[in-house]
Order: C-alpha cells, then sequence, then structure tokens
C-alpha cells in the first residue's frame, strides 16, 4: 500500500507536468499530414525518447547536484516556482511559451518528423518534467525507491502514448473545450503541488 501511495505521489504530478492532454492539440497540428500508422509511430517514438530523457535525469540527478554544489531545499524552492509558472499557464492566467516559443511550433508544423523535437522535448520532456524527475531522485532513499523512480516515469510515458495513439476518438469525445477545461483543472492541482513543494523547501532551511 505504502509502495502504490508513493508511486501515485510522483506519477500524478509528473504526467500533470507533461501535459498529454494539453498536448494533444500540438500532436494533431504538427501530423495532421502523416497518415495513422505514421501518427502512431512518431506518438510511440516521442514517448519513448520522453522516456529515455528522464530516466537519464532520474539515474544522473545525484551527480549533476553534486557537481553543481546544489541542495535539495533550493531545487525544491527552483521546482516549485517552475510548477508554478507552469500551472498558471495552463490556467491561462499568463500567455504561454515556456515549453515552445511560437517559432518552435511554427517549425514542428513544417518538418516532416516532428516526434523528436519539439514533441519528446520540450513539449514532453521538458524543463518542468526534468525538475520533478530531478527533485524525485534527491528525496528516494534506497535502490528499490529509485527502481520506483524509474517505473514511474515509463508509467508517465506509456500514459502519454495511449492519449496520442487514441487522439482522434479523444477529440471526438472531449472536444477542444472539454480538453481546455481538463487543462485547467490539472492545472490547480499543480498549482497546489508547486505551493507544497516551495513550502518543503523552506522547512527544510529552517
Amino acid at each position: 500500500m505504502q509502495t502504490l501511495e508513493s508511486l501515485m505521489t510522483i506519477l500524478v504530478p509528473l504526467v500533470i507536468i507533461m501535459d498529454p492532454l494539453g498536448n494533444l492539440p500540438f500532436f494533431l497540428l504538427f501530423t495532421e499530414r502523416n497518415s495513422p500508422p505514421e501518427r502512431r509511430r512518431m506518438a510511440a517514438v516521442a514517448s519513448i525518447t520522453a522516456c529515455l530523457i528522464l530516466v537519464f535525469f532520474g539515474m544522473t540527478g545525484d551527480f549533476v547536484l553534486r557537481f553543481f554544489g546544489i541542495g535539495l531545499p533550493a531545487f525544491q524552492l527552483a521546482g516549485g516556482f517552475v510548477f508554478f509558472v507552469y500551472s498558471l499557464q495552463m490556467l491561462r492566467l499568463i500567455p504561454g511559451g515556456m515549453k515552445t516559443t511560437s517559432e518552435e511550433e511554427q517549425e514542428g508544423v513544417a518538418k516532416e518528423n516532428v516526434a523528436l523535437v519539439p514533441l519528446a522535448t520540450p513539449l514532453l520532456a521538458g524543463p518542468g518534467a526534468i525538475t520533478a524527475v530531478l527533485v524525485w531522485q534527491q528525496t528516494t532513499d534506497g535502490p528499490g525507491n529509485q527502481v520506483l523512480l524509474l517505473v514511474t516515469i515509463m508509467m508517465a510515458c506509456l500514459i502519454v502514448y495511449l492519449v496520442f495513439h487514441f487522439a482522434g476518438r479523444i477529440i471526438r469525445v472531449m472536444g477542444v473545450g472539454g480538453i481546455r477545461v481538463m487543462t485547467r483543472l490539472m492545472g490547480l492541482l499543480l498549482a497546489v503541488i508547486a505551493v507544497q513543494f516551495m513550502v518543503s523547501g523552506f522547512q527544510q532551511i529552517r
């Protein structure tokens, strides 16, 4: 039960940060010229690539933070701030553009293969997701929890793949309006998680 709770504690925020529903319109826009089999293949490539990026940081985060002399409280505060900005974008309270610029989006439409850039990174494995993985990597103790983190990353990327795989059906059922409502609800939840991150960082400083 405790393992399941730990898994959900990491999985839910990570999926929200990766925001597969919010990125669904971009996926459809970037792949509108592709056939359904090609679209499914690009969804798989984007999800696997994002997974590899996050797994890399999940395995090497300790070395990165030690190399730069960064403590966990500082990273929690910075991560919480990044998450809070993401949540404001999802709530449409500030303009978007943290993950991608308009130039990158236009380039994505023109590219034949967008699975790696901008889908895998920075849309899926962007600054927020990488920051989250680094923070959780620091808070996990023991090889068992490290494995749990890596499994959670894989599960999050599998969810992303399934959303992209069934993109057409999801759009038909939910519509653009439904996706926007869900994105705002997820943004509200992410704002709460962001505040908790920053509170935890402040508590460790004192």
